[in-house]
Order: C-alpha cells, then sequence, then structure tokens
C-alpha cells in the first residue's frame, strides 16, 4: 500500500491519497507532500526549495507540487510557486502537474496553472494528455476548460480551427488506443461524457485503435450496461449500426456481457440483428456462446427467424449452446421453438449436433454421453445423416476409445458396459447401421475393430445382415480380418485410454477367442487357413504381424505381474492356435513389403521364432519361444524351424545369442535331446554386418567363440561337438585360446583348462599372434586389471614368440595394438609391472632386446610411456641402452623426445650415450595432391634433428635440475656443453646460460674455444628478448661468450649484427658497433644478397620505426655498402 498514493492523485482521490501519505507511505513521503493534501492544511512559514521538489518514494517521484494540483485550495500552490517558479514538472512517468491539476476535483489549480503557461497538449509516457486525465476522473469542470485551451491552441485567426477533429488533441488517442469520450464511457462518468459531447471538436463514434478492435463509445457503453451513457452517445449522434474491427454492432456487445436492458433499449431503436460479424455470427449466436438465455429470448421475440441463422461453419444459435454446455438454452430451443430449430442441421463439414457432440467427447464427459444421446434422440436426432465424408453417427461412436468402468472403479471417468450397450442400441434405433461405408470404404463394423473397441465389434455383429458374405468379402486393401483381431489384443494392452486408474485393461476388452470360435470358424472356416497366409502391406502374415506387435508391447509400470502373466499366456495361446490351425505359420517367413502401386520393397525377412526371442513382456521366460519349439516338436517341423535364417541373416542360435543368451541354453538342450545338433551347436557366423557401404567382412566365427567373446562361459558345456569344431579357427587364424585369452576374467582359467581338455591346439595365429601376445595386448595393465590369465599362459606355455610384426608379448604390454599400429606410443602414460614382472622371467637378454618392425625394444616403450619402474626392472635384467628405432632414437632419446624426466634420469644414470643425437617424428604428408605450379621450387623436407642435452634444455621446467645430471655424465665433454650452451640460449634460459658458460671457462683454463659448429654470439642475437642492462644477466651471458672465444666479427663480417638488425635490436646494435670499434668501417654483407643494410631495409619496410632510418643512412655510408645504398636509392 505505501506505493499507492500516486495511484489515488492521478484519479483525483485527493482524501485517500492524504490518508495513504499519512498512513502506509508515511516514510515515503516529507511533511510538505502530507500538508499539500490537506484543505485546511498548514504550510510551514519558510519552505526551502529541496522541500517543494521532493520527490516521493516507491511512488512515481511525485512532489509536493504534483500533490498540491489535486488540492482545491489554489492558495497552497500559489505559494510553492514562490519558492519554486517552474511549476508544471514530470514525475517518472512523465504525468506533469497540469496532469495532476486535471484530476482535481475543483478547477482553481488548473486554471492557475493554464495561466501561468502550463501547456495544455504536455503528454505522458503513455501519450495521454491532461483532457484524458479529467475525462478518467470525471471531471467536467476541468474538462471545459482543457476543451477550451485545445481548441485556441489549434484556432488561429478567427474560430474557424486548423486542424480537423479526426486529427485534433481532443479526440487524441492513449497508448492504450482510447480517446478521452472511450474514457470518460469506460468509468462511467456520464457528466464527463456530457462536457464533452457539449463540444463540437469531440467526435462521438471516434473509436478505439486497432488493438481494442476499433470499439465506439457507444460500444463500450453498452458491453458496460450503462443506460443513460449508451442513450446519451446516441442522442450526440452515435451511431447504432457502427462496426468494429471484427464487425461486431454495439448490439452484439450488449448481448455477449448481458446487458439486456441495453440491448432492448438498441432494438427499440432500430437496430438490426440479424446480420452477422466477420465470422457470420449473429447476437443470438453470442447470446447462445455466452448462455444468455433472457438475451435470446428477447432477440426471438422480435424476430424468431434469428433462430434459424448459420455462421460461416454453418452453425445455428443450437449447436452452439449446445457445444458450449448451455443445456438450458438448449432445452428452451427444442422445446419452445422447435419449430425454428433443426436438431439435425449440419455444419459446414456436415457434421450435425449429435455427431459434434460424439466427436469433441473425451474422457471426463463420457460418464454423461448416454443421458445425452438420449436426450438428443428423444428430441429427434436422426443416425442415418451423413457428413462430408460420408461418415454416419454410428462411423463416429465406432471410433470413441471408451474407457468400460469396471465394478468398484472409484473414478467417474468413462462409463459402465451398460451405458456402452445402451448407447449403441439408442443409435440403431434411430437409423444406425453398422454396415453404411463412408467415402473411404470404411464401415462402422471395420472402424470398431481397428480401434480396438471389441466389446462394440461384437454387438455390432449382431446386427450383420448376412455374416458370411461381410466377413468373407475383403476387409481391406492392406489386410484382412485375421491381422486386425490377431493384433487387437496388443492394440488395447497398448492404448492407455482403456485403462486409466486400472493397472492393466480387463481380459474381457481384448478376448477376441469368441469371435474367433463362434463366429469365424463357424462361418468362414474354409477362409481362416488362407488369411493365415495372406500378406498385409508389409508383408507380414498374421501371425507374424501379431508376434511382432506382442514383442514391442511394453506393460505398465503400474500392472502386477499376475495381469502380465494372465496377458502373455493369452497372446501365447491365440498365436499358437493359429499355427495349430495352420502349422505352415511356424517356419513362414515374412515376403518383401508392396507398394500401394503393387511393386515389391526388399527388406529383411522374419519369423515366428526369431520373434519369439526377445518379448518385453515375458520378462525372460521365453514362453511364446518355448511353447512354438514344442509345437515345432509336435508337427515334425524341429529341423526345419532350426534352418530358418533371422532378420540379419543369422541362423537361429547366433540370433538367440545376440538377443537373449538365455534363449540359447533352451535350444541347445532341444536340439540336444532330439539330435539335431548339426548346423545348430557348431553354427559359425560366416560374416559381420553389412556396412553402410562396402562388402560385409569375413569372420568364420563359431559358436562356442562367440559364447567366450561376449563371456557367457556358462554355456560352452552346453555344446555338442567334435574335435575338428572344438579346433574351429576364424577367418584371422584364431582358435578358441585366443578368444579365451581375450576375455581378461577371472573365469579364463577354468576356461583354459576346458578348452585343453578338448584337445583344441595353441598356435599362432595369421599374424603369427599366440594367445600369450592376445592376453597381454587386451589388459590395460591397470590396478584392476586381472592378470591370471597372463600368468596361467607365461607358465605353462613359457616359449617366447615374435607375431608378424617382430613383437614379443612384452611389447604389448606397454601399447595396444591399435596404439603401436597408429604410432600413438606417446599418448598417456603407463607402467606395467606386474605385466613385465611376470613376462621377463622367461626371457633373457637377447630376447629383451628384440626390435618390432619400428626397432623399438622393449626399453623404448617403456621410455615412450614413462614406466620407471619397468625400465629398472629390464636394465636390472641386462636391457640394452644403446638399440636406435628405426628414427635413429635411443630409449634416453625417446624419453627426452617425450618429456619423460623419470625414465631419462634412469638412463643416464644407467650410462646411456648423453652426446647423442634426437630425431624428431617425421611428418606425414598429406593423403590429396595438392596443385603447385610447375615453376615454384621443389623444397625437400629434412628431418629436424636435436642432440640429447639441448632437448633437455627445451623441455625447461622441471628438465633444467636434469643439466646438472648431465653435466656430471658428460664431464669434460666441451660439445656437449656448448651444445647445451646453445639450447638455453635458444631457450632464452639465461641464467642457465650464464652456469653453463661460466662452468665453460673452467673447463677451458683460461684458453679460446676452438672452431665449433655452434656460433653462440649469433645464437645470443638472434634469441635476446630484453634491453642489455649492464648489471643484468643477458650482458654478463654475452661477455662470458667473449671471453670463450666468441666474436662480433669475422674477417669484415657480422652475423650477429645483420640479426640484431633484422629483429629491430637496436641495443644490440649499438652494443655491437661498440664492440666492433675500429674494424666497424670494414663492415661487409655475408653474402652478396644478404648484409645489415638489406635486414634494416626489410626491418623498415615492415616497422614504422625512426631509428631504423638513422640505421639505413649509417650503414649506407660505410664504404662497402655505398653500391648497395645506390640501388636501393634508384
Amino acid at each position: 500500500m505505501d506505493g499507492m498514493v500516486v495511484v489515488a492523485a492521478r484519479l483525483g482521490l485527493r482524501e485517500m491519497a492524504s490518508a495513504l501519505a499519512e498512513g502506509p507511505a508515511r516514510s515515503n513521503m516529507n511533511d510538505l507532500h502530507r500538508e499539500t493534501l490537506k484543505v485546511g492544511g498548514t504550510l510551514p512559514e519558510r519552505i526551502l526549495p529541496v522541500s517543494v521538489l521532493k520527490k516521493g518514494h516507491n511512488n512515481a517521484n511525485i512532489t509536493p507540487l504534483h500533490t498540491a494540483a489535486i488540492n482545491p485550495n489554489v492558495k497552497i500552490l500559489e505559494r510553492l510557486r514562490t519558492v519554486e517558479p517552474n511549476i508544471n514538472i514530470p514525475d517518472t512517468n512523465n504525468w506533469y502537474t497540469i496532469h495532476y491539476a486535471a484530476a482535481c476535483e475543483g478547477p482553481e489549480p488548473l486554471k492557475f496553472l493554464v495561466k501561468y503557461g502550463a501547456a495544455p497538449s504536455c503528454l505522458t509516457k503513455q501519450h495521454e494528455t491532461p483532457l484524458h486525465a479529467a475525462a478518467r476522473a470525471g471531471r467536467n469542470e476541468n474538462i471545459k476548460i482543457l476543451l477550451e485551451a485545445l481548441a485556441k491552441l489549434e484556432t488561429t485567426d478567427g474560430d474557424t480551427p486548423t486542424i480537423s477533429p479526426g486529427k485534433s488533441m481532443i479526440n487524441a488517442r492513449t497508448r492504450g488506443g482510447d480517446t478521452a469520450l472511450c474514457l470518460a464511457v469506460k468509468n462511467q462518468r456520464l457528466d464527463a461524457v456530457n462536457a464533452l459531447l457539449a463540444h463540437k471538436t469531440v467526435l462521438v463514434d471516434h473509436p478505439t485503435s486497432t488493438t481494442q478492435n476499433k470499439m465506439t463509445p457507444l460500444m463500450l457503453a453498452c458491453s458496460l450496461g450503462n443506460l443513460p451513457i449508451a442513450e446519451c452517445l446516441i442522442t450526440h449522434g452515435a451511431v447504432i449500426m457502427a462496426r468494429d474491427h471484427k464487425k461486431r454492432t454495439a448490439l452484439s456487445y450488449a448481448v455477449i456481457n448481458g446487458q439486456e436492458h441495453c440491448a432492448a433499449m438498441l432494438l427499440a431503436k432500430g437496430a438490426d440483428f440479424l446480420k452477422g460479424d466477420s465470422s457470420g455470427n449473429t447476437p443470438a449466436h453470442y447470446a447462445s456462446a455466452y448462455g444468455w438465455l433472457e438475451c435470446l429470448q428477447l432477440l426471438a421475440g422480435v424476430d424468431p427467424s434469428c433462430l434459424k441463422q448459420e455462421n460461416h461453419w454453418k452453425l445455428t444459435p443450437l449447436s452452439i449452446a449446445y457445444l458450449k454446455g448451455h443445456y438450458g438454452i438448449v432445452r428452451w430451443l427444442l422445446e419452445e421453438k422447435s419449430d425454428f430449430v433443426d436438431i439435425n442441421g449440419k455444419d459446414m463439414e456436415g457434421v450435425t449436433l449429435l455427431s459434434s457432440l460424439l466427436r469433441y467427447a473425451d474422457e471426463d464427459c463420457q460418464s454423461d454421453l448416454a443421458d445425452q444421446i438420449k436426450f438428443l434422440m428423444s428430441r429427434g436426432a436422426d443416425c442415418s445423416i451423413v457428413d462430408g465424408m460420408g461418415n454416419t453417427i454410428m462411423h463416429v461412436f465406432a471410433g470413441l476409445s471408451i474407457r468400460i468402468r469396471q465394478p468398484g472403479d472409484s473414478s467417474q471417468a468413462g462409463m459402465t458396459e451398460k451405458d456402452y450397450r445402451t448407447c449403441f442400441e439408442e443409435i440403431m434405433q434411430h437409423g444406425g447401421d453398422v454396415e453404411a461405408k463412408n467415402q473411404s470404404g470404411e464401415s462402422p463394423l471395420y472402424i470398431a475393430l481397428q480401434s480396438a473397441n471389441l466389446l462394440l465389434f461384437k454387438w455390432m455383429l449382431q446386427y450383420v445382415r448376412d455374416i458370411r458374405k461381410t466377413l468373407t468379402s475383403q476387409w481391406s486393401p492392406d489386410f484382412n480380418l485375421l491381422h486386425a483381431l490377431l493384433e487387437l489384443p496388443m492394440k488395447v494392452w497398448s492404448n492407455a485410454g482403456f485403462r486409466r486408474g486400472q493397472s492393466a485393461p480387463t481380459q474381457l476388452l481384448y478376448d477376441v477367442s469368441s469371435i474367433i470360435n463362434d463366429i469365424l470358424l463357424k462361418h468362414c472356416n474354409g477362409e481362416v487357413d488362407s488369411w493365415l497366409r495372406e500378406p498385409d502391406l508389409e508383408g507380414l502374415q498374421p501371425v507374424i504381424q501379431a508376434a511382432r506387435s506382442y514383442s514391442t508391447t511394453i506393460s505398465p509400470y503400474t500392472c502386477q505381474a499376475s495381469r502380465v502373466k494372465i496377458f502373455c499366456d493369452y497372446v501365447t495361446n491365440l498365436l499358437m492356435w493359429a499355427c495349430q490351425l495352420c502349422p505352415d505359420c511356424l517356419t513362414m517367413a515374412s515376403v518383401p513389403q508392396r507398394t500401394p502401386n503393387g511393386f515389391s520393397v526388399p527388406q529383411d525377412s522374419t519369423t515366428l521364432v526369431y520373434l519369439a526371442l526377445n518379448v518385453h513382456l515375458e520378462s525372460g521366460s521365453l514362453q511364446l519361444l518355448k511353447q512354438t519349439i514344442q509345437l515345432a516338436i509336435e508337427k515334425k517341423k524341429l529341423r526345419e524351424l532350426l534352418e530358418l535364417r533371422g532378420p540379419d541373416g543369422y541362423g537361429l542360435v547366433i540370433s538367440a545369442l545376440r538377443t537373449n543368451p538365455e534363449a540359447v541354453r533352451l535350444i541347445l538342450r532341444i536340439t540336444k535331446e532330439h539330435g539335431c545338433t548339426e548346423g545348430v551347436h557348431n553354427a559359425v557366423l560366416v560374416h559381420g554386418p553389412a556396412p553402410e557401404h562396402g562388402e560385409r567382412k569375413l569372420l568364420n566365427k563359431s559358436l562356442a567363440m562367440l559364447m567366450v567373446e561376449m563371456k557367457k562361459f556358462e554355456l560352452i558345456n552346453e555344446l555338442q561337438l567334435s574335435q575338428k569344431d572344438w579346433a574351429h579357427c576364424d577367418a584371422d587364424g584364431d582358435n578358441l585360446w585366443h578368444y579365451a585369452a581375450r576375455t581378461q576374467d577371472l573365469r579364463a582359467i577354468e576356461l583354459f583348462r576346458f578348452i585343453e581338455s578338448k584337445g583344441v591346439p595353441i598356435k599362432p595365429n595369421n599374424q603369427d599372434s599366440t594367445p600369450l601376445h592376445e592376453a597381454v595386448q587386451t589388459c590395460d595393465c591397470s590396478a584392476n586389471s586381472v592378470l591370471e590369465p597372463i600368468e596361467w599362459l607365461a607358465a605353462n606355455y613359457p616359449q617366447v614368440t615374435r607375431d608378424t610384426f617382430g613383437r614379443t608379448p612384452l611389447h604389448y604390454a606397454f601399447a595396444s595394438r591399435s596404439q603401436l599400429i597408429e604410432s600413438s606410443l606417446a599418448d598417456g602414460l603407463r607402467d606395467p609391472i606386474a605385466v613385465v614382472s611376470i613376462l621377463s622371467r622367461t626371457m633373457n637378454k637377447q630376447q629383451l632386446d628384440w626390435a618390432d618392425c619400428n626397432g623399438n625394444t622393449v626399453l623404448h616403450l617403456a621410455a615412450f610411456k614413462n614406466a620407471n619402474i619397468c625400465a629398472v626392472t629390464l636394465l636390472r635384467k641386462g636391457a640394452s641402452v644403446n638399440v636406435r628405432n628405426k628414427d635413429g632414437n635411443s630409449p634416453l632419446a625417446v624419453a627426452v623426445l617425450n618429456g619423460r624426466q623419470a625414465v631419462a634420469l634412469t638412463l643416464i644414470q644407467a650410462d646411456s650415450n648423453v652426446t647423442e643425437q634426437v630425431f624428431f617424428p617425421k611428418t606425414t604428408p598429406p593423403d590429396i595432391d595438392l596443385w603447385k605450379w610447375k615453376g615454384a621450387k621443389e623444397e625437400k623436407s629434412e628431418a629436424k634433428v636435436s642432440t640429447i642435452p639441448a632437448q633437455i634444455i627445451a623441455n625447461g621446467g622441471d628438465w633444467e635440475a636434469m643439466v646438472y645430471v648431465l653435466m656430471d655424465a658428460l664431464g669434460t665433454n666441451l660439445t656437449s656443453l656448448v651444445q647445451m650452451i646453445d639450447a638455453s640460449l635458444k631457450e632464452c634460459h639465461f641464467n642457465l646460460a650464464n652456469q653453463l658458460t661460466k662452468s665453460l671457462q673452467v673447463r677451458l683454463l683460461g684458453k679460446k674455444l676452438s672452431t665449433s659448429d655452434y656460433n653462440l654470439v649469433l645464437t645470443f642475437a638472434e634469441h635476446c628478448r630484453g634491453e642489455l642492462v649492464e648489471n643484468g644477466v643477458e650482458h654478463a651471458v654475452l661477455h662470458r661468450l667473449y671471453a670463450v672465444g666468441g666474436e662480433v666479427m669475422n674477417d669484415g663480417v657480422s652475423l650477429p649484427l645483420e640479426a640484431a638488425v633484422r629483429h629491430g635490436k637496436w641495443a644490440l646494435y649499438k652494443h655491437f658497433k661498440a664492440r666492433a670499434g675500429k674494424a666497424w668501417t670494414s663492415l661487409r654483407p655475408s653474402l652478396p644478397t644478404m648484409g645489415p643494410l638489406r635486414n634494416a631495409v626489410l626491418y623498415l619496410s615492415e616497422v614504422k620505426d625512426t631509428f631504423a632510418e638513422s640505421v639505413v643512412r649509417e650503414l649506407a655510408s660505410l664504404p662497402h655498402f655505398r653500391f648497395a645504398a645506390l640501388l636501393i636509392a634508384s
């Protein structure tokens, strides 16, 4: 309530605003706010300007000036003007003081403001003028003042206005679309309406904006039921039949809002109520839609023909009243005005009232459906009338999903079976026909069965005239009668509409047995067998189609297991009945799908037994599969059943293993029991699944191999195989040993012994990989790895062999076959000491040094994986540290190159050669040939080469500590020390370079370094990034390089100077110039096409640098550069 002061003030409710300011909003206002709201308020003798402009918190920042404006005592406003001359100021919403004065109960504050120049045309943020505020508050005196003021603004010479009334501020609309007259009408201010209409410029029919449907003031008055205002507007010329944006009249709005007295007044003045709006709806339609019986009676009393009128959808007032649930109006129309209404009238789609009732009936109103149907029937509703699609009432009724309420069901939704039957009988008695066909050729009998309304279908069969002719005629172009009957139980079970409030539908709703036994077999016995063989449009016979639907049906989560069991028993018995009648259904396969134009679409075929492998509702009981196989045995079709191929082209037992392994045990036992093991126990998966593009991969995996691969070890004992079948090899040459070795399972030891007992030889596959190779390469060597299979194989078959890639099982301890093939050894770390300790027991020094096809020994692989503990173990067993792989790298080089610090330290301590080169991996050329210009220079890519010391320094970070270990290992080796200095300079490790150059000085004993492949001063010049500070480390390093023999110039050539100039390092340039001394004038380029002057020009072309310009001039003045300077100038 503390923010409502401004609301009351804008409505001119001064006393309410004062009470709010004294009460809930007291803390938001100052004393001046409160005093200015009182008629007899006492203002203080001294008022500060800041108090006059004090903003009211949470009230649109209104000031005492605004509150004074709604006080009829104008002396308060006059007094405030003496303190603050600018009194017409806005609040947060741009409500000026004159807006508040317009809402004042007295005219004096408004007159005062207009007198002192307050504009009557100023707008709020909602585009409201003071006139709008006065009209809303109903201040007729203020309205007159503002009308006069606005008229003066729009008049120049004489009394003739210069602006048309439609564009006048007097008739202006707010952002909400209202004129001042509309606001006066909406707020039911009769005096304000009279005051506005007394002015000649005010337009009596000026409507609201389009967003408010362009309603005239008369429409607003009639919708509010304000008869005096409506009559006043009509007196001043308001058009009674004016229409809004939707073509509605004032009478339409009066009826919509139930304003009977206004409607009567408009009718008395000649309002036309037979013309419809933009949708064709007349006032009679609106009276029926909104339930105003008195208004409808009023209209009918003037002209009853209004009850016959149709809107654009061909709906009469009767239809609308019924659809809206206004049954009092319906009853009155049917009983009192029956001569003017047609209960069988149709809408634009040919739908009658009864048909509409059925179409829009949902579960909540199904309980009242029987009573409503009886009511309409008693009033003459005809059930034989068809709609635009040829559907009768029975067609519509047959398609409804009615939930049958069972005894004891507390839910009120749906209806009882008795009420359902009553509805059906009522329709039949009033013209219903179960065999009438619509334009699609569908009868109510057909629709009932397709909608899974089994009860209704049974009742309809009693009214079929020639039941044999009806049932034996083509049921549908896409399927036959048995397709629909056998699938119906699954439709009912899956339809939530049949089981709302229940865990599952009752058997009464899906039991088709009585129809099959009592009707189908009685009247169509000769056709049933052919129907069971006939495929539908998808190529599925009735049994297969029903089995497919059954296999995919799921149970409601609230359903009791006993109810699911009853349903599964019923469906299984139903399918077995069909197979008993036609045994070919047991082995029947689906056929290619037919298109509507008669063409066949190739597709994978399916059979009953394959669908029975995985039924969700059976929860693993394999009920359908067991009964299918049992019936096949009885009908002597077991062998034929076992030879069937599934949708994926696999045999029965292999498909069962892939979808439901428990079914495999059942099949294996039954085949053993009946002597049908051949082709089942020794089944072979020849090819894998077909890729999207390409040929199927040859596999040749036996059933035993698949069982081991899926770790279904318990099924192995069920197999009955010959010695040859046990020793079967797949397309890769793997036998059961290889598959068992890959399982990484604790049960593998028992499996090994079983395989051994079957006489399966242990031998390498096509890639010379032994089971031990496979066991190791499939082990991830983590803490949770299963090592028992590896240990058993290594102990029982200790011979160390190499596969096609030259790898021993120990190689695969460090990386899988895929990592080795893809050359991704550097990815991930691994220290498989447990596997290494097992395998290395049976390996000698020579075998440990065996290299694979890439030249890597197991010590190389340990270096790749930073397997330090393994490296220590291998070194202790005599593994060589000097073997190089095909890249030319030793194990130490591999460790340094890949940043494996721990292994590198171990290898250095094992006397590895620390001065060897490091060869970086070669980049793989792109697979595609990029276009090149024939004249382009062919560049040969050279392998990047470094050294171990240089690479250690390049690694940086924690590797810097390795430098001192390296220095200790190097001893007096000056070459490696120079390499390390060069590397530290390249990496900008100047503190390290300082220490290394100091060590170099000590080892040289004051002598100069002999000619070397490394120009250390040049390296310094190329990589120095900072300034050359006198006491800085860079300065110290450079002078140590001078001390060991490094120089700026040699024979007039200065490569360090050229590098410094090329990179704009002017501090180095100055230093090198000073260092050169007198030899500076003899400076010359290193090559005719190179040199410092060229580099300075290149740098200047890239960077605008004034010092670079002076360097160019300085170098150009030297003797050896004058000719070049002339060329540059030209």
